[in-house]
């Protein structure tokens, strides 16, 4: 029961997921994120797989401290960004299950980067990188939803980077 519980869980993160990369405005993509990193969080923690849960619960409070960034100074500093990939690696070694462990660590100091941008082409692009590692991650430790959720997921920012910033490059130059 527990299982099907953490899958529905994490449809319920997909769904938010997609709707994020839709979204042209830096504020929107971040706050569907923060839901999106909660559900995970609830979603690994019920499967046990505890590195995916510590790197979700870190990234919904990272994603909301990078949010602040348009409308709180203090949230300007790059100290922020060098905190929060500190803390996914404490996080990632006090939760190590194996070698697999890695991939999420390093998805997410992807992540943190991408966050970080302020331009949303960035954001999509970066974002790209970290898919195959997630996907691996939840191969692994048999997240269903978290599969589906990558492959969505790359296929919104692909979707994402073609509307809003092929496209929108193209009609600025007049060739669309």
């Amino acid at each position: 029961m527990t299982q099907l519980i953490a899958q529905i869980i994490g449809i319920v993160a997909l769904l938010f997921v997609l709707l994020s990369f839709q979204k042209n405005s830096r504020y929107l993509i971040l706050l569907f994120l923060i839901i999106v990193q909660i559900l995970f969080t609830l979603h690994f923690g019920l499967l046990g797989a505890w590195t995916g849960a510590a790197m979700n619960g870190v990234a919904a409070f990272r994603t909301y401290i990078f949010n602040q960034r348009e409308t709180k100074i203090w949230s300007n500093n790059p100290f922020w960004l060098y905190l929060f990939v500190v803390l996914f690696w404490v996080f990632g070694i006090v939760t190590w299950s194996g070698y697999y462990s890695i991939l999420p660590i390093l998805a997410m100091t992807i992540d943190s980067f991408a966050v970080w941008n302020k331009k949303t082409q960035y954001i999509r692009r970066l974002m790209l990188i970290p898919r195959p590692l997630w996907f691996i991650y939840n191969y692994t430790v048999v997240s269903y939803a978290g599969m589906i959720t990558e492959i969505f997921v790359l296929f919104s920012i692909l979707i994402g980077i073609i509307r809003f910033d092929l496209v929108t490059t193209m009609k600025k130059q007049n060739r669309f």
